[in-house]
């Protein structure tokens, strides 16, 4: 099988200068388009579900809210997990599918299917948001912001208006969200006495306000001859008109808002605050949309807030920390590496071939192999990411193979006394066999990767396409631009130089093998396989290598029950903690959100290294992990920086519907873990409950009285949090609709006396007190609920010890006597980081078992034999020992890199085999013995297979 497209090159360079000119001015136009990102695209079809019950307790907005969102979708078609995530006040449903599943059908079959079951969840919800789940958006920068002359009111307006829509209007800018900062409210904090005197409840204030509070639409109507719209104005246009509006008594009197209540403008309740470097600060975070390039994003963002500081004097937007910063390190990194891996592979041609033009000539082909590339990579909605990028750095040695091996052989002819013109001729179609089967199995075992299921498959799908490409390009340019180059431009030689002879050490080795080959194979082959086995089952396994990202991110959780008092508190010691410790920069520390049902008792701290650190991100996180337990009242945990999101490096998740089995499993874990090695500071998750103020109605009371549980309920609500968001009455402002909030004084809310003491209306019109009708106490209840396929979810987090990996810590798990004896009713489930490493694990194996089995097939068809192939395959384990024995000798796991390196190494053994195969082969045909045969093509094909090498 000889193809002389080569030839044919040689006599119309014409065709081929235009056809590669117009690939790489594509590449080049491609390159400066193509978006610069963190990670590549990643679809999975997920879709959330959030349904937001303003003050309900995670215990009924599980029971009446989360199991039927979970039934009503657990029948779709394509369902892989179901998640969810209880809190007071929501519920979060995670329903991801099977990849490759239509993302915005399963979202309409999910709204319809909430939709039908809309009757049956309680009337007091706010309306349930149906959206797919974004995995690339997210954070990307986080900035303080500090204005003198504006209260923290004003200042958080200034955010969500003003620096909102500007940024807003920034391409690529998805959401910006406020960090801290306190909304502006209209505050009516009702007097139980002088209602109680009146005969009003809370309830009543709340809807005289929503029915009289408002403007409507009055139609049209024909005055003098003309048509006029007209409009019923019931708003006023000041908080001191407002507490004048009239409230109707039970008696048919009427009172006003003021004798009943103290109206003010002022300020939502502080559900949250953000703290930098142990100052109070406003913030906001920027989240771009996912297919936005990070790098150009953060440039228009930047721009746009310098303007604002420019039109705003006095106000100063802070930069605190930027995802986009260790993007572009690793871009720019990356760029230097493939410029310095084209010197030194041209360096390595010219130290063998000692001839600058030959040297010239297979340099040129990493730039023209790589920069088409570019288009294709563009063309197919492709990124500059960390995976696409890792290719390229990988394949930019590959990519001059080809070309070596091409000009080898045509200056091997020219040092014989063949003219430079004949050799390219001869030369070039000689070996072409052999380089078109070297790309084929370069490129059959890297595309595999791509078609990985799971979590890591959507991180591979680019990087096998791009090696795949790019290796493609390189075999075009060896079979078409190397030998054009060289007919042309080599010079011929004017002393022909003697037969190449193998070195002495290497020649005696090869001639004691071919002359003992069969004890030559039964040592060497199955003592690979041994020691392949023996080696990669003692070294521990990962998911990902520890970076040094020159950040550290820590999640804050506090015990149910804290109070914006004790979290201020934990937070200025957290604060001076970490500040206190070497290498650090800033800390920005953000502790619940915004909004009547921000979630106090739970935040997160970011500290920030200087660019130039002296210690490793890592030594500082395990420096802070021991000192953290010393902050009293919180729980201060290290989260990974790295791999899929987790709160901690191990996460043991246990399932069951029983949930007494379930948290007695979880705390016998728990025990068994404190005494591991592999992990430090195992703990439960979620944590323990929290005391709940409980209203039990009193079934026959209520009944007598003619009181419903749904008007207790909205009494409770209104005086603690206010009503539900839907049913607050709204005071306009210019372009601003604040929110007029009812309730009782806060130093009221938690006394069971005067709780006791609110009035409820009854049916008949009249009122009683809340504590005729109902017994109020507090009871211990679950702060946060976790679910996972429709049951509940509680686990034993926990941070790895140094020394030790991912795998290690699993196996100490998996191994232990209280996963072994788990009851009957409790499941282990496997999510998170450790599903993305076992599917990791699986899917590469799979995709080398795969690779394999592409290379068998490419070569029978080359060389037209069915046993043949199987000596190249057969070397293929050759090569492992020395892989899995390197990494033991540097301590180092197995991980995400080093299977990609494995996938590498495979490709390159089975291209060095397949060179010298392939020479045997045609050299047996001339020499008529095997032995000759072999000795001739290791004497011809050593020099080129070190030089790839």
């Amino acid at each position: 099988m000889n193809l002389k497209i080569s030839s044919w090159a040689i006599r119309n360079p014409i065709p081929i200068v235009v056809a590669f000119a117009l690939a790489t001015i594509s590449g080049i136009f491609y390159y400066t388009q193509l978006p610069v990102k963190q990670y590549p695209n990643i679809s999975f079809p997920a879709v959330v579900v959030t349904i937001v019950q303003d003050g309900a307790s995670p215990t009924e907005m599980e029971s009446q809210v989360t199991r039927l969102v979970e039934n009503s979708v657990a029948s779709l078609p394509d369902l892989e997990t179901l998640a969810s995530n209880v809190t007071l006040g929501v519920s979060t449903t995670v329903i991801q599918f099977h990849i490759g599943t239509n993302l915005m059908k399963v979202k309409d079959d999910v709204r319809s299917k909430v939709d039908q079951i809309r009757i049956n969840l309680p009337q007091s919800i706010q309306p349930p948001l149906v959206d797919a789940l974004d995995f690339t958006g997210g954070t990307l920068m986080t900035f303080a912001v500090a204005s003198p002359d504006k209260s923290a009111a004003d200042l958080s307006w200034f955010i969500d208006d003003t620096i909102a829509t500007q940024l807003q209007a920034v391409p690529g800018v998805g959401q910006i969200n406020r960090v801290g900062g306190v909304d502006r409210e209209i505050n009516v904090t009702v007097n139980p006495t002088r209602m109680a005197a009146l005969g009003v409840t809370a309830s009543q204030i709340n809807s005289a306000l929503l029915g009289y509070y408002r403007n409507y639409g009055g139609g049209r109507a024909d005055v003098g001859g003309a048509e006029t719209t007209v409009r019923v104005i019931g708003e006023a246009n000041s908080v001191d008109k407002l507490s004048n509006l009239t409230i109707p008594l039970v008696n048919g009197g009427y009172a006003k808002l003021s004798d009943l209540a103290d109206v003010g403008d002022g300020t939502g309740e502080q559900r949250g605050f953000a703290r930098l470097d142990g100052r109070p600060v406003a913030g906001f975070n920027v989240v771009k949309v996912d297919t936005a390039s990070e790098v150009t994003v953060e440039k228009g963002v930047t721009e746009a807030i310098a303007r604002l500081e420019k039109a705003n004097p006095g106000l100063k937007i802070t930069k605190i920390f930027s995802m986009t910063d260790d993007t572009r390190k690793n871009f720019m990194a990356t760029q230097e590496v493939l410029v310095e891996g084209m010197i030194l592979a041209a360096l390595v041609v010219f130290l063998f071939l000692r001839d600058w033009r030959a040297t010239l000539i297979a340099a040129a082909a990493m730039p023209l192999s790589l920069i088409p590339t570019f288009a294709v990579v563009g063309a197919l909605g492709f990124s500059l990411n960390v995976v696409t990028l890792l290719a390229l750095t990988l394949v930019i040695g590959i990519l001059v193979d080809d070309a070596i091996v091409e000009i080898e052989n045509i200056q091997k002819r020219t040092l014989a006394g063949v003219s430079p013109f004949r050799a390219a001729m001869e030369g070039a179609d000689a070996i072409g066999l052999a380089v078109l089967a070297t790309t084929a199995a370069i490129a059959v075992v890297f595309l595999p990767t791509s078609f990985m299921p799971g979590i890591p498959g959507q991180f591979f799908k680019e990087f096998g396409v791009t090696v795949a490409v790019a290796v493609v390009f390189s075999l075009a340019v060896a079979r078409f631009v190397t030998p054009l180059m060289a007919a042309y431009f080599l010079k011929p030689v004017t002393k022909v130089h003697e037969v190449r002879r193998l070195p002495g050490f290497y020649e005696a080795a090869l001639v004691w093998c071919l002359r003992h080959r069969r004890i030559a194979f039964a040592v060497l082959w199955p003592g690979a396989i041994i020691a392949t086995v023996m080696t990669a089952s003692s070294l521990p396994t990962g998911f990902i290598p520890k970076e040094d990202p020159g950040f550290i991110q820590f999640a804050i959780e506090a015990p149910p029950g804290a109070t914006i008092g004790d979290m201020s508190k934990s937070a200025t010691q957290l604060d001076a903690l970490m500040r206190a410790q070497p290498d650090v920069e800033h800390v920005f520390i953000s502790v619940g959100s915004t909004g009547a049902n921000g979630n106090l008792t739970a935040g997160s701290a970011t500290l920030v290294m200087p660019e130039k650190h002296k210690i490793s991100t890592e030594d500082l996180k395990q420096r802070i992990r021991p000192l953290l337990q010393q902050i009293p009242d919180i729980r201060v945990t290290a989260t990974q920086s790295n791999g899929p999101p987790s709160s901690a490096d191990v996460d043991i998740v246990l399932s069951s519907e029983d949930v007494p089995a379930l948290e007695k499993a979880q705390k016998s874990l728990l025990q068994e873990m404190r005494s591991m090695p592999s992990v430090r500071n195992p703990r439960l998750f979620p944590g323990t409950p929290g005391a709940e103020l409980v209203i039990r109605p009193k079934a026959g009371e209520a009944a007598r009285l003619n009181v419903s549980t749904d008007a207790i309920a909205q009494v409770a609500r209104i005086a603690t949090t206010g009503d539900i968001e839907a049913n607050t009455p709204k005071f306009s402002e210019g372009k601003r609709r604040l929110p007029i909030r009812v309730r009782l004084p806060e130093t009221l809310r938690g006394d069971l006396n005067a709780m006791a003491d609110l009035r409820v209306p009854t049916r008949s019109g009249s009122s009683t007190t809340l504590g005729a009708v109902a017994d109020i106490s507090y009871e211990q209840g679950p702060s946060k609920i976790l679910r996972y396929a429709r049951e509940r979810r509680a686990s034993v987090q926990a941070d790895l010890a140094p020394g030790f990996s991912s795998g290690q810590a699993s196996t100490s798990v998996n191994t232990s006597n209280a996963i072994k004896n788990l009851p009957l009713s409790v499941k282990r489930a496997t999510i998170g980081n450790e599903q993305a490493q076992v599917q990791m694990m699986s899917g590469i194996i799979v995709a080398l078992l795969a690779g394999v089995a592409l290379i068998y097939s490419v070569m029978v068809l080359l060389f037209r034999s069915v046993f043949k192939p199987v000596v190249i395959l057969m070397s293929l384990i050759l090569s492992f020992p020395g892989a899995f024995g390197a990494l033991m000798i540097v301590h180092m796991e197995i991980s995400m890199p080093v299977m990609i390196g494995l996938v590498l190494l495979l490709g390159i053994a089975a291209k060095n085999a397949i060179l010298l195969v392939e020479f045997a082969i045609e050299a047996e045909e001339r020499v008529g013995n095997s032995y000759d045969a072999l000795m001739e093509a290791c004497r011809e094909r050593a020099r080129p297979i070190i030089m790839t090498t």
